[in-house]
């Protein structure tokens, strides 16, 4: 079957496909972040803010994994925060209920 008899019998056009497409991929990237960030959030038992708080109160001390982490943990909120602006802007993106 050739592409353009798929779009034909399924009523869609190239533009619909590649804005399907593109929404998908946001999703996609979307939750590869939001699960990032919870698995630092459950790691330290706390939300970036407080984190970042408590490691900055601790003076002269250095501990390189926690370092490490919220290093990666601010890259995967940030890149959570852009996603998710991305989606909700994305032009016919329509946020449903879960009950639906």
């Amino acid at each position: 079957m050739q592409f353009d008899e798929v779009l034909e019998r399924t009523g869609q056009t190239e533009t619909t496909i590649l804005h399907e497409h593109a929404i998908l991929t946001i999703m996609t990237k979307l939750s590869r972040y939001e699960a990032e960030c919870a698995l630092y959030e459950k790691k330290y038992d706390a939300s970036l803010e407080s984190f970042l708080s408590k490691l900055e109160q601790k003076l002269n001390s250095e501990n390189f994994t926690e370092e490490d982490d919220l290093l990666d943990w601010e890259y995967a909120n940030s890149a959570r925060n852009w996603w998710r602006v991305k989606l909700f802007s994305f032009p016919g993106f329509i946020l449903r209920s879960r009950e639906e």
